[in-house]
């Protein structure tokens, strides 16, 4: 369920989130993801942003996951890796999900894969934005940023001290508590040096068959985490940050006679400062370290799972008027330890990038990337990122293009649902890098309160990695990778009304000349919301149109589909009383086919894949305070 601006290409985000930003506090903030830090309604490279008042509406529906945040968003889509424990993965413009970068205010603290952070298990109330690169960002972030990023901002403290409360019960048997603190980041004479922040939030699901087929549609969890944020500023343009958080979750799932179950145990740190010289350049650095156990039993085999990340990146920056520029030297270190797999996968890939924004003229910004990584099983690779902005009027008109590398892993999302013990590769060292290549464009029409956005993007991806579900076997193909499309992304802003309307077209094309299993050619999206000072409500309707399904027993085209959603707020004073009601249509992918397969797959899995909703028409109610 959303409420409000549901995010957009800079250029639009620059009209404002609905109803509750203005369009000239978007157009100066700045965005993180490109490094450079030049507002958004500068930057040539196009940045979609999810804002923190989105952030703040979407949370009252799932507190807990940050999968809702891109409801509606054009060219993302959240896809289910696993329908029995209920895991997602992030895909960018139709592209499989393990070739989108998660980012953590943008060092790799969520790790690399399928599995290794996933959204469900991201509180939003501890975000400020959102920001994401469509598109090949290696040229930002180095290797498996193929379809491009997604960098979570963190939410710093404000001029007073935060006390935040959240608790919210659903109707399925959901309870989510969440506790947020903070202190001033100001006093009443100076700025403090030190702040901080801290989060904590428990999570409970009960399992549910919503259906009464024998098979959990909605899977239990529990879940504990904790997150602390120190700040550090002398006022003399010296700062520095840290933060640490630890995860720990139990999913279960399946039938009686079927059953699944997923522990995971993570914690993650990571470390931020940068100092002002006095001829003006920024010496900046960072580093983070990222640890999960997962311990994955299918019932019948079980699998234990040893996962390493650590990233460590210098920076010198000199921003200016009209030219602003940034050099760095990077090294990632990613490690894979599993028991199906004879060896441990090992990869270093030290790096060095270079990234230039130039103000040519008043109508015009350029900006250039390249990042030359040294990777130990592949060499020297080099990722190259160029855009351009031209501005006349209202109108506004961008293109870019880009190139990255994956490196190809047996850790894809169809191992995520089913595991790795069965999983055959054929000719594991000979296993080709896979290399994408990347053009887009969007046009912008802009009022004082509309925003009209037009994108087309063409990514192509030579010598994917992928496994055929036929045998359960990964391989390097010889055909690539071709995605196609268009977004369309529009809002009208008058207070205290807002209206978004978004619609993708996508035309994907894989081995054999089919399209992309579990990626709808249409879909769009339609959100209005009325806030005043005692409340605010919304709707929100999403449309899915069919997918080409992989292994389905049932069906290889999956029916289109219809989601309504709605959402109610109430303020008294420093209490909010919110209902949220998801998918008041009820649609439920087994009402057209049994969600479990007549019998066992290749692969060992028991179900098909999720390509509608599972868990069905969803009612939640909470209270939030502040304190």
């Amino acid at each position: 369920m959303a409420l409000g601006f549901t995010g957009s290409p800079a250029d639009a985000a620059q009209a404002g989130s609905a109803a509750i930003q203005v369009a000239a506090t978007i157009a100066t903030l700045k965005v993180a993801s490109t490094r450079n830090e030049q507002p958004i309604g500068e930057q040539a490279v196009p940045v979609a942003m999810v804002g923190r008042s989105d952030i703040e509406t979407r949370m009252l529906a799932a507190p807990g996951d940050t999968t809702t945040l891109f409801n509606g968003l054009p060219g993302l889509r959240v896809q289910s890796t696993s329908p029995v424990l209920g895991t997602t993965i992030a895909r960018i413009q139709g592209l499989p999900g393990h070739y989108t970068r998660l980012l953590l205010d943008g060092v790799h603290l969520y790790g690399d894969r399928p599995g290794g952070y996933a959204l469900p298990r991201i509180p939003p109330m501890d975000l400020d934005r959102v920001e994401i690169i469509k598109g090949p960002a290696g040229a930002f972030y180095g290797s498996d940023a193929l379809s491009g990023s997604i960098n979570l901002i963190s939410r710093r403290p404000g001029s007073e001290p935060g006390r935040e409360f959240l608790f919210n019960q659903s109707a399925r048997g959901e309870t989510d508590g969440l506790l947020w603190l903070s202190s001033p980041a100001t006093s009443p004479t100076k700025p403090r040096t030190w702040t901080h922040t801290f989060l904590a939030g428990g999570h409970w699901q009960q399992e549910n068959d919503v259906d009464d087929d024998g098979w959990s549609d909605i899977p239990g969890y529990a879940r504990g985490t904790v997150r602390q944020r120190v700040f550090w500023e002398n006022g003399r343009g010296r700062a520095a940050s840290g933060v640490a958080g630890v995860t720990i979750e139990t999913r279960d799932g399946g039938s009686a006679f079927a059953r699944e179950s997923l522990e995971t145990k993570t914690a993650d740190g990571a470390m931020f400062g940068q100092m002002v010289l006095d001829s003006g350049y920024i010496v900046g650095g960072a580093g983070s370290m990222f640890v999960q156990s997962r311990d994955h039993d299918f019932g019948d085999v079980r699998e234990n799972e040893r996962f390493q990340t650590a990233t460590i990146e210098i920076t010198l920056r000199r921003p200016g008027t009209r030219n602003s520029w940034l050099a760095a030297i990077a090294s990632d270190w990613y490690a894979i330890r599993s028991d199906p797999l004879p060896t441990a996968y090992v990869s270093t890939r030290p790096g060095i990038f270079f990234h230039d924004d130039w103000r040519a003229a008043s109508w015009l910004v350029l900006s250039g990337s390249l990042r030359a990584d040294k990777h130990n099983l592949y060499g020297v690779i080099v990722s190259p990122r160029g855009s351009a902005l031209v501005r006349r009027g209202p109108w506004e008109a961008r293109v870019t293009a880009g190139q990255a590398y994956f490196t190809p892993r047996p850790l894809m999302e169809e191992t995520e649902a089913a595991g790795l013990t069965l999983l055959t590769i054929e000719d594991p060292d000979n296993l080709k890098m896979e290399t994408a290549r990347n053009v887009s464009a969007d046009f912008t029409h802009k009022t004082g309160s509309t925003a009209l956005t037009v994108t087309v993007f063409r990514t192509r991806i030579d010598d994917p990695a992928q496994i055929d579900r036929t045998t359960y076997t990964l391989r390097s193909e010889t055909e690539p990778i071709l995605t196609r499309g268009v977004e369309v992304l529009g809002t009208a802003r008058r207070p205290p009304v807002s209206f978004t309307g978004t619609y993708t077209y996508l035309r994907t094309r894989e081995r054999d000349g089919r399209a992309l299993a579990l990626t709808p050619e249409h879909s769009a999206s339609v959100n209005a919301a009325a806030e005043g000072s005692r409340g605010r409500i919304g709707v929100e309707v999403l449309y899915t149109g069919e997918q080409r399904l992989d292994a389905n027993p049932y069906r290889t085209t999956s029916e289109s589909y219809v989601v309504l959603g709605m959402l109610g707020e109430l303020r008294f004073g420093q209490w909010r009383l919110f209902v949220t009601a998801d998918n008041l249509t009820d649609v439920r992918q087994t009402d057209w086919d049994p969600i479990q397969r007549p019998e066992r797959d290749v692969d060992g899995r028991w179900t098909v894949d999720a390509w509608a909703p599972l868990k069905g028409r969803v009612i939640n109610g909470g209270i939030r305070v502040s304190f």
